[in-house]
């Protein structure tokens, strides 16, 4: 092989014999796939690589990585690959990763290299800042703020104190009224008390005066104040908006610098592959999606581009994570994984343009042949057995579910049937409504938390405890769905209670007690560090893909929504 100068660095030849493994027909579907042997075993020399090399400094046990592989045809038709890791990889801008070896893809968009548009903007947004900060520093301004701020304190306890005094001098005037009323014909005439009220009554007046005298001191003091503090308030918030504007801007020139190649040479920016002029301009319905920060830092576009550049022809992926998890996420050490949608569609749908990938598994139907077992049926309940890999209600591309056999099996239901769900790949009971009422009266059980559900998984591994709680917060990773993540600062309360069955070899079967109702909650509280360390086997989003997730709904409790007797269903798991 002889390739570029430039990319002799970049490209790696296979160092094991892969004459016996054939070439990829189509490119790897990048968000679902099983690796193709290529992919395999250049995947297998990085990760050689990685455990072994000593010029790479960076701790891989406290702080994991993603890397991938491009398995690439050269114009002379000789095979090899390129290797990526996900993130930055600007040697100069990272004080610990000065030594990343390099023979690693060079980034898209370098942070540290300012167009000379950016540039521009950039010089304007430092002037701003130093006019702001000449304002809000300005020992002229900081005095008045503290003048004023203590004058209104001193303000709002004189006036409080004469509100005080108002009232508790009100009272007393009071009772000394009622006292002399009382002593009329004694040793009070008519004359007399009209003197003492009187007097009352002048000493309520020259109060009520006071105070009025000390709110007009203070209010002219502070109105005297705040335009002189106002003004330059005023100044500041106007800087900052143009700052803000200013900052829109240097954004916007990153992201026109920010440039994807494809197959065919054509160019196209982050700014126009996510339509963010369009986006930008007012009085323009903004519903644009903006592209997830760090999405020109994730391995396959890095990859594509360099292949682009140099002429080659990019034939399978591959992409595996290796050492410690973070702590939020869930990534297991040299597990396959396929390529974040989330960050990257509107990037591949232009870089793989013209490119014929392998059929997407999101659109192939594996419930087709699987049959719905019917545990139970009334005039208005119906619990089905759900198979694995069967979608509980119709999804983007698979029409077929439950919910759609349901439709069919009672026409003549009324109100939504659907009273809740499962994930498309574990089994077990759901419950069906066939009337309106009955859907509101069971789902108002779900929502009271009064039904009591048991599901039974095999994990991955073998458990320190017999039983136990976890509560771990969860909510929705919106930089990589339909992943879960943990998060005590804004997830939502979760809990489940488990209890071990059995273990099988190096496995273990457990019982487990949803006390709330999260996506993914089971899969994530069993895979995660501070759950069980232990995923379900099978769990291609948390763990490591197998013939099924082995996650079965077991057991349910509940109140029957006509008779109102406790009723319950079984249906063990078949493994």
């Amino acid at each position: 092989m002889n390739p570029q100068p430039v990319l002799a660095n970049k490209l790696s030849s296979f160092k094991r014999s892969i004459d016996h493994l054939p070439r990829p027909k189509r490119f790897t579907f990048p968000y679902y796939y099983t690796p193709h042997p290529l992919a395999v075993t250049a995947m297998s020399e990085l990760q050689h690589y990685l455990a072994t090399q000593k010029e790479w400094k960076h701790d891989f046990s406290d702080q994991g990585k993603m890397f991938a592989v491009l398995v690439v045809e050269t114009q002379q038709g000789e095979l090899g690959y390129l290797s990526s890791f996900s993130g930055s990889s600007v040697r100069s801008k990272l004080p610990d990763e000065s030594d990343i070896p390099n023979f690693f893809v060079d980034p898209i968009y370098d942070p540290g290299v300012d167009t000379n548009s950016q540039a521009q903007w950039i010089e304007k947004k430092n002037t701003l800042d130093t006019h702001i900060l000449s304002l809000t520093d300005n020992p002229v301004f900081i005095e008045r703020k503290a003048r004023y701020t203590s004058m209104k304190a001193h303000a709002e306890t004189e006036i409080t104190d004469g509100q005080t005094a108002l009232v508790l001098n009100k009272a007393k005037r009071k009772e000394r009224r009622k006292e002399a009323e009382l002593r009329l014909g004694n040793d009070l005439d008519e004359q007399q008390l009209k003197a003492i009220i009187h007097e009352l009554g002048r000493q309520s007046s020259k109060e009520k005066q006071e105070l009025k005298l000390i709110k007009n001191k203070w209010n002219q003091l502070l109105d005297e104040l705040i335009p002189l503090i106002q003004d330059t308030e005023t100044e500041i918030k106007n800087l900052q908006q143009k700052r803000q504007q200013v900052i829109a801007r240097i954004a916007d020139e990153k992201h026109k610098s920010c440039r994807f190649l494809n197959r065919e040479g054509e160019l196209k920016s982050t700014y126009d592959l996510f339509n963010l002029g369009r986006s930008n301009q007012k009085n323009e319905a903004n519903d644009q999606k903006a592209p997830i920060a760090g999405s020109s830092e994730e391995n396959l576009p890095k990859l594509l581009q360099t292949a682009f550049q140099y002429g080659l022809t990019p034939l399978a992926l591959g992409e595996f994570w290796w050492g410690a998890s973070p702590y939020h996420q869930i990534r297991q050490h040299k597990n396959l994984y396929p390529v974040c949608q989330s960050k990257c569609f509107e990037i591949l749908e232009h870089m793989l343009e013209g490119i014929e990938t392998d059929e997407s598994p999101l659109k192939q139907t594996p419930s087709l042949n699987k049959e719905l077992e019917i545990i139970y049926e009334d005039d208005v309940l119906v619990v089905v057995n759900k198979p694995a890999e069967f979608l509980s209600v119709s999804g983007k591309y698979i029409s077929d579910s439950v919910h759609a056999r349901m439709q069919v099996r009672y026409p003549n239901a009324t109100g939504p049937l659907v009273v809740h769900r499962l994930d498309m790949s574990t089994s077990g009971l759901i419950i069906f409504a066939l009337t309106s009422e009955a859907n509101k009266h069971v789902q108002q059980q779900f929502i009271n938390r009064s039904v009591v559900k048991r599901y039974t998984a095999l994990l991955e591994g073998l458990l320190n405890q017999g039983s136990g709680t976890i509560a771990l917060p969860l909510r929705g990773d919106i930089e990589d769905r339909p992943r879960q993540m943990v998060c005590h600062r804004s997830g939502r309360n979760a809990q489940t209670d488990y209890q071990v069955i059995e273990t099988i070899g190096h496995r273990t079967k457990v019982d487990l007690y949803p006390k709330t109702g999260r996506t993914h909650q089971l899969r994530v509280h069993c895979a995660h560090s501070s759950g069980l360390n232990t995923p379900i086997v099978g769990d291609d989003l948390y763990g490591f893909k197998d013939k099924r997730l082995y996650l079965h709904a077991g057991y349910l409790k509940l109140r029957h929504p006509v008779s109102h007797d406790l009723i319950e269903f079984t249906a063990p798991s078949d493994f």
